[in-house]
């Protein structure tokens, strides 16, 4: 066992986390004062394998494992044995009744080429290698199975207990005798040699026996010898034949006992039986049992045979293709045929339209032109206005004054208006001037009227080519749909032969159910007859 790290805290003398690395040391010496904590580092080792040390006087010293004032002691060895590295732990605590008891103890196989300094690095025992024990109970034989040492010949040949060396060295020859033999374990030597003794006084005893027995044998030659080697040859086989023979004979004894017990019971049940009597009507009962068992059967048949038309008729059915394509089909040529009317309709609606339409713009512009000649009457029934006007101002102020007003000219109240003259040309050009507004009127009136009118029919036109453009474009689609799909007459009768096939399934399942409840109530006739 070779140590390689040794870490403690709270133990003993080593209330700080302390740390001894034995890596690369193939000698040492712990070199201090008395007190210093030589010893410790030495029952360090020894506590973190065994859980106690020698001067603590057994494990009852447990408590002097802790620290002063502390409550928790924690030691880990990394150690080397036979080519492994294993690293040892043991944790002490103390309870709050005072009472100092081990919290955890446990070996682990620590991987191969493990770097012992990654320990420095807070690593989780989980990450130390395999757990070889993991309770204080399994540390002693695992610790037994790594180091090769129980704890008395570890204390007695790697780690001397502090005081028996010294001991050693001032005691007499005999004494020191005596503390080699306690420290190396002589002791067994003694107990060999004790052992050794008795087994030699009882081969001379053994010896002795066997030479009063050959004095005996002096009249013995070698036919004899001959004779009694042959015996007892023949002792033996018979021996082993005896030896081969009493299992055999033990189970022959087993099978006859189990044998005969078989025996007798078949004795009792025959005995039994034999006083069975039939009651009567036995052979009707029979009959009925007979009966039943025929009609079950014919009711399972006829199950089989309506099972089997149904399974057929559905094959058929399948076979038959898919009813809801052909409807679908069925149903887009029913939808063609109505769009197609409906189409024609629409296209004569958009015929009528058009002409109506193009009537009425053509009227419109006739309005637009008669509007635009009374405009120009009405202009030149102005100028004329003016112009007459211009040549005759009193009867054009004339014409804007009334009775009572006040004259433009002198300011004058001018109670009664003289009438213009029927000759005057301002009184022509006035009456022209109003003639023109009413026939200038008019014509707006109609050119509004026919303008509405022309729109109304446009719009009339736009939806009637909007519905033209989308029966045109759902025919299309039908077309495409139906392309390469059989005529209406011949979906038809496809349709009508699923409907027949239909019809058949459904007749046929019904059978079935009525063939299972047959069945059904057959079995229960059996079953009733049998009971």
């Amino acid at each position: 066992m070779r140590p390689m790290r040794l870490d403690m805290a709270g133990f003993t003398v080593f209330r700080n986390e302390t740390t001894v690395d034995f890596t690369d040391a193939d000698f040492f010496a712990l070199v201090g004062p008395t007190g210093s904590g030589k010893s410790t580092v030495l029952d360090a080792i020894c506590f973190a394998l065994y859980g106690t040390v020698p001067r603590w006087g057994g494990t009852r010293g447990l408590a002097n494992a802790l620290a002063p004032s502390a409550t928790e002691a924690r030691v880990r060895l990394v150690f080397e044995s036979a080519g492994d590295r294993y690293v040892a732990t043991r944790v002490v605590r103390r309870d709050g009744r005072g009472n100092v008891k081990t919290a955890n103890a446990g070996l682990q196989l620590m991987p191969a080429g493990f770097d012992v300094t990654k320990l420095d690095t807070g690593l989780s025992p989980d990450d130390l290698g395999e757990v070889v024990a993991g309770t204080p109970a399994e540390m002693e034989q695992a610790v037994l199975e790594a180091v090769g040492l129980p704890y008395e010949q570890f204390t007695s040949c790697v780690v001397l207990p502090q005081g028996q060396f010294a001991d050693f060295l001032h005691a007499k020859p005999a004494t020191r005798q005596q503390i080699l033999v306690n420290l190396l374990g002589l002791g067994v030597y003694e107990e060999v040699q004790k052992k050794a003794t008795a087994r030699a006084a009882q081969a001379e005893a053994k010896l002795e026996a066997v030479d009063q027995a050959l004095a005996g044998l002096v009249d013995v030659d070698d036919a004899a010898l001959a004779a009694a080697t042959g015996q007892v040859d023949r002792m033996r086989e018979l021996v082993g034949a005896v030896a081969a023979a009493v299992p055999e004979l033990a189970a022959a004894r087993e099978a006859a006992r189990e044998a005969g017990a078989a025996l007798a019971a078949l004795d009792a049940d025959l005995a039994v039986l034999a006083a069975v009597r039939p009651p009567d009507g036995v052979a009707e009962v029979a009959r009925a049992v007979a009966s039943a068992r025929a009609g079950a059967d014919e009711a399972g048949t006829a199950v089989s045979l309506a099972e089997e038309r149904e399974e057929k008729l559905r094959g058929e059915l399948a076979a038959a293709g898919d009813e809801s394509a052909l409807r679908l089909l069925l149903r887009a040529y029913t939808d063609r045929e109505k769009l197609a009317g409906e189409a024609e309709t629409v296209r004569a609606a958009v015929g009528t339209a058009q002409g109506e339409h193009a009537a009425a713009v053509a009227a419109l512009a006739r309005a637009r032109a008669a509007a635009e000649r009374a405009e120009a009457e009405l202009e030149a029934a102005f100028r004329a206005h003016e112009e007459a006007k211009a040549t005759d101002q009193a009867v054009a102020l004339r014409a804007h004054l009334h009775d009572g007003a006040t004259c433009p000219v002198c300011e004058q109240t001018v109670a009664r208006v003289p009438a213009v003259p029927a000759d005057s040309a301002v009184a022509a050009a006035t009456a022209a001037g109003r003639a023109a507004r009413a026939a200038t009127k008019a014509a707006q009136a109609v050119v509004q009227e026919r303008d509405a009118a022309a729109r109304e029919l446009e719009r009339v036109l736009v939806r009637a080519r909007a519905r033209q453009d989308q029966l045109d474009a759902r025919l299309a689609e039908l077309d495409g749909q139906l392309a390469g799909a059989a005529e209406p007459a011949v979906l038809r009768r496809e349709l009508d032969d699923h409907a027949r096939l239909r019809r058949a399934l459904e007749e046929s399942a019904a059978a079935v159910r009525a063939g299972r409840e047959a069945a059904r109530r057959a079995r229960a006739a059996v079953d009733a007859a049998e009971e």
